[in-house]
């Protein structure tokens, strides 16, 4: 469906990304976090002032993740003259377009949509907006799109990962949804708009002997596009990260002949570093990540990793109150850390001696800024929602990782179109065997 997110013409001063399965928005995170580094991009040999990431749309449903999202990256909402006066009818008209939904598996019905308090309609209304979201994958018109460089997408990894229902790729199943980026880009191929780099991320388990014929399937229709498909395992240890998260990620290259090279960015500091893990300010979100002390839970603890002399967690997932999970701390009745070779169980009465990782701690250890949780609690964001959100989330200095990469291949090509156009302006003869024309400003590193 067509949407009409204001004037937003294009630039050539843009590198234009689009988020699908957006989620809470490690995308955005990581681009930004690259656009505020002048000294890295001036080294990389661009131009800050002429180049510029622009997210130019989102594909997401899950209502939550649409309102964080919105929260994270354009701040909480306040006024708004122009929406004010906006009525529910009105504003409803414009939701019920969507397919939306309220635990991120299943769609909403038009009933539930209709029974949303006027004030959860506007603010999912205005966060549509404010993230220029094409709405679900399944809904998105090729023809709809703006033009975009970098593509990101995934699926939902329940299906293919081995906590999963082991469903794979098949039409139909929550993984599945695969096939509909395959819809989208053979759309965006005969409007000639193929973008220039894909970007996927999902689980290990995807090249497994159970799941790669269908990945293999995926990869070649990619192939016939035209993409150069760089297949590589990047874990979150390698990236300044102490979580033990290694996750399959394929770079696609229209017209590329090299593979993308993605550097790591050193070995992670000790988890004991990276957390304020004993912050007096932080004690009662300590305290609610306590467990009770029963049986079942000390069994089900004594089989945890015990992280308090540990230099990572364990790969963190949509809930920690289960098994695996990424790891425990020893604590005492206010969540700080104690000796871990206590095994003293009535320390804490009927509270566990240990605590989980805290949603603000999860944030943390995808990349996202501690101020994140402050932002997600203060919209009203329960904890086990921040939590099911940061474990669907990508790790961010993954992300910036690729997107230098990314960036270095542009730089290349563009170095290359500027010494065939000196070329050809010397010999005046047309050079026709170019495959990238960038359509954004590209300064050469002259030093």
């Amino acid at each position: 469906m067509k949407k009409d997110f204001g004037d937003e013409k294009m630039t050539t001063k843009n590198i234009n990304v689009y988020e699908s399965f957006a989620g809470i928005g490690a995308q955005t995170e990581a681009m930004n976090n690259l656009m505020l580094n002048n000294e890295f991009l001036k080294n990389l040999g661009i131009d800050p002032e002429k180049v510029k990431f622009k997210n130019v749309g989102t594909s997401e449903w899950f209502i939550d993740a649409i309102i964080s999202y919105d929260a994270l990256h354009h701040g909480v909402q306040t006024t708004f003259p122009k929406y004010e006066k906006l009525s529910k009818k009105v504003m409803l008209k414009f939701l019920l377009k969507y397919t939306l939904s309220k635990d991120s598996k299943n769609p909403c019905t038009r009933e539930e949509i209709l029974k949303l308090p006027f004030e959860k309609i506007r603010q999912i209304y205005i966060a549509l907006i404010r993230n220029k979201n094409y709405g679900s994958i399944v809904d998105i018109k090729p023809e709809d799109l703006p033009q975009i460089d970098i593509f990101s997408y995934s699926a939902p990894c329940q299906d293919v990962s081995t906590a999963g229902k082991g469903k794979g790729l098949e039409v139909g199943t929550r993984s599945g949804l695969l096939w509909e980026i395959e819809r989208i880009l053979y759309g965006l191929k005969l409007l000639n708009r193929l973008p220039k780099f894909l970007i996927m991320e999902n689980v290990k388990a995807l090249f497994s002997k159970k799941h790669i014929t269908g990945w293999n399937k995926f990869a070649s229709f990619l192939e016939s596009l035209g993409y150069k498909n760089t297949t590589i395992f990047l874990n979150a240890k390698n990236f300044g990260i102490p979580q033990n998260r290694e996750r399959m990620f394929c770079i696609s290259e229209i017209n590329g002949t090299d593979e993308i090279v993605v550097e790591a960015k050193g070995s992670h500091t000790s988890i004991h570093d990276f957390l304020d893990l004993n912050n007096d300010s932080l004690i009662e979100e300590y305290k609610v990540a306590m467990p009770n002390n029963t049986p079942s839970r000390i069994k089900w603890i004594e089989k945890s990793k015990h992280l308090n002399n540990m230099t990572h967690c364990m790969t963190i997932t949509t809930k920690t109150d289960r098994f695996p999970n990424p790891g425990m701390f020893k604590t005492d009745i206010n969540g700080k850390l104690v000796d871990n070779e206590s095994n003293d169980w009535n320390i804490n009465g009927d509270i566990a001696p240990y605590r989980f990782l805290t949603p603000r701690e999860q944030l943390q250890l995808f990349g996202f800024k501690s101020n994140a949780y402050d932002i997600l609690k203060n919209i009203d964001m329960s904890r086990t929602k921040i939590q099911l959100m940061a474990g669907n989330s990508i790790v961010v200095p993954k992300l910036e990782a690729i997107f230098t990469s990314i960036l270095k291949r542009i730089v290349e090509k563009s170095k290359s179109v500027l010494k065939n156009k000196k070329v050809r302006n010397k010999n005046f003869e047309p050079i026709n065997n170019i495959d990238f024309t960038p359509d954004f400003i590209v300064t050469p590193n002259i030093a």
